[in-house]
Order: C-alpha cells, then sequence, then structure tokens
C-alpha cells in the first residue's frame, strides 16, 4: 500500500532567470510536492503529529525562499528538495519535488517547463 501526500499547484513567485533581464522581476513558479511514508500515518491515530502539516511546511519554504535568487528551474528544485529534506527529518518519508515554470521564453511554442527531484 502506497501513503502520500500530495500538495499540488503551491504557486510562488522568485528571481528566476539565466540572464539580468530574466530575473529583473519575479516569476510564477508552480511546486508539486509529494511525501511518500513508508509507515502507516494513521495506523494506530490520527492524529497530525503521525504525518507532516502541509500549512507548516508551504510557510517554511516560503520563509526560505524569500530572498533567493536562481539561475536555472534545476536549482531551484534540488534548493526545494534539500529545504524539505531538512524539514522533514525522517527517512522513512521520501520526497518528490517538481517545480514547474510555465511559459518560459518560448511563450508561443511552449506551455510550460519542469524539472523533478525525488528520493523514487
Amino acid at each position: 500500500m502506497v501513503r502520500q501526500l500530495n500538495i499540488n499547484s503551491y504557486k510562488v513567485y522568485i528571481i528566476l532567470g539565466n540572464n539580468e533581464c530574466e530575473r529583473h522581476d519575479k516569476r510564477l513558479v508552480i511546486l508539486n510536492i509529494s511525501l511518500r511514508f513508508l509507515d502507516s500515518v494513521v495506523k494506530n491515530h490520527d492524529d497530525l503529529k503521525n504525518t507532516v502539516c502541509y500549512d507548516s511546511l508551504l510557510n517554511f519554504i516560503d520563509k526560505k525562499l524569500k530572498n533567493t535568487q536562481f539561475r536555472l528551474v534545476e536549482g531551484v528544485a534540488e534548493y526545494i528538495y534539500d529545504m524539505i529534506s531538512e524539514y522533514v527529518k525522517n527517512e522513512n518519508i521520501l520526497k518528490r519535488v517538481e517545480i514547474i515554470k510555465p511559459y518560459p521564453l518560448l511563450e508561443d511554442k511552449l506551455e510550460n517547463s519542469s524539472f523533478i527531484c525525488s528520493d523514487w
């Protein structure tokens, strides 16, 4: 049985771009985060302490991203993956982070691009 918490389409604005022109203003990126629990979350108790509070996790991510700049979407994904690893200090929880960059420079040809960092 797979036990997985999914946080889908979380919108964040960050400085992202390979050159100064691209990094002039904050850009929208969309986060999809999955936490896969190797142990039962609610086996004995239906209690928040047995899982991860996604509100607290997203507040932690927002705070860490506040004054950051990135050149590549790959760097954003790895940074957020590392932050989640720092926040979720449990080896029985696997992490997956997908960063979606909507409407990259190829606006008329490409709707979005994404990069994934994952334990699985």
